[in-house]
């Protein structure tokens, strides 16, 4: 609760020279922030070794865009992207989550080298080379949202809300039965649990979380290029994911506020040394990221954060009984 009543006061005590700036990475972290929650939920609390996700996020984002663009209105466009998207996790899913580690991975990875391929070819639809302009802001009825504090508040609602609907699915019935399939796949078949359809459940289900992510990406920055969703994102949100710790709920998200301020932090000191800080700059960072993670916080930061706390405890349990 003290972090959501942080949240919705930031906006209100940030100084107006910086409120935009701030706002604004903000929303980057909400947005990837319920990306990267669902990837963890599959890859680390379902045992799914998917890299699907990134590319639901650009199908996403697309559907909302092209749909916008032709006239149907925002929110129709964002409910017609999701169902999309949740037939093709659908089609998808029900013969690549029969493999297995690294071949489920390798199958799904594929989907988003598919999407870097297909979309500059359909140039009279997505714009091509050139990318997807003109979308309209998002609006409901008469009210248009649009500027940083407006999708502060938006990206964040859908950043919390998605972080509740999978918190209580993962102390559920269902959750259990995920978790169960992640230990042991034949423990879990005798004990009756239908492997392949909590499978493909769980895949459809982050799926579509990850389309309304797009969306609300597609309103915020309204212009789409496939060069925002290539093999740079998938590593972005892979070491958020590491970073702050697929096995707790909450530490993707905290990876992606720690990953996203110390790239905005690079940006700012690499400009005075590098010409010109590329996508590749990032991914090195990243990279270097992940193996110091791996190395020393093998659970990630919120796997360390826990045990400081546990020491603290301990430690004021000690004094408390001196």
């Amino acid at each position: 609760m003290a972090v959501v009543a942080a949240l919705v006061v930031l906006p209100f005590i940030l100084p107006s020279g910086y409120l935009n700036y701030v706002a604004g990475i903000m929303c980057f972290v909400a947005m990837y922030g319920s990306l990267s929650i669902g990837m963890g939920v599959i890859m680390e609390q379902a045992g799914l070794f998917t890299l699907a996700h990134p590319a639901m996020f650009a199908i996403g984002a697309y559907v909302t865009g092209i749909l916008s663009v032709a006239g149907l209105p925002p929110l129709i466009a964002i409910l017609l992207a999701a169902l999309a998207v949740a037939v093709l996790a659908y089609v998808i899913g029900a013969p690549m989550l029969r493999l297995k580690g690294f071949f489920l991975a390798a199958a799904t990875f594929s989907l988003l080298l598919l999407i870097g391929i297909t979309i500059p070819q359909l140039g009279s639809l997505t714009g091509g080379h050139d990318g997807l302009l003109n979308i309209p802001p998002l609006s409901v009825g008469t009210v248009v949202f649009e500027g940083d504090k407006a999708f502060y508040f938006l990206t964040w609602g859908l950043c919390l809300g998605t972080y509740w609907f999978l918190h209580n699915l993962m102390h559920s019935r269902i959750g259990r039965a995920l978790e169960s399939l992640r230990d042991s796949e034949s423990a879990a078949q005798c004990a009756g649990i239908n492997i392949a359809a909590y499978k493909l459940r769980i895949f459809v289900l982050t799926a579509v979380l990850a389309s309304l992510a797009g969306s609300f990406f597609c309103f915020y920055i309204r212009y789409l290029n496939v060069l925002m969703f290539d093999f740079t994102l998938l590593v972005e949100l892979t070491t958020m994911m590491i970073v702050g710790g697929g096995r707790r709920l909450w530490g993707p998200l905290l990876g992606s506020f720690v990953i996203l301020w110390l790239r905005e932090g690079m940006h700012i000191y690499l400009e005075k040394i590098l010409p010109s800080v590329t996508a590749k700059v990032d991914a090195t960072f990243f990279g270097v990221m992940l193996i110091v993670i791996l190395i020393f916080m093998p659970d990630g930061l919120a796997g360390w954060l826990e045990q400081v706390v546990r020491v603290a405890r301990r430690t004021g349990e000690r004094f408390s009984r001196n």
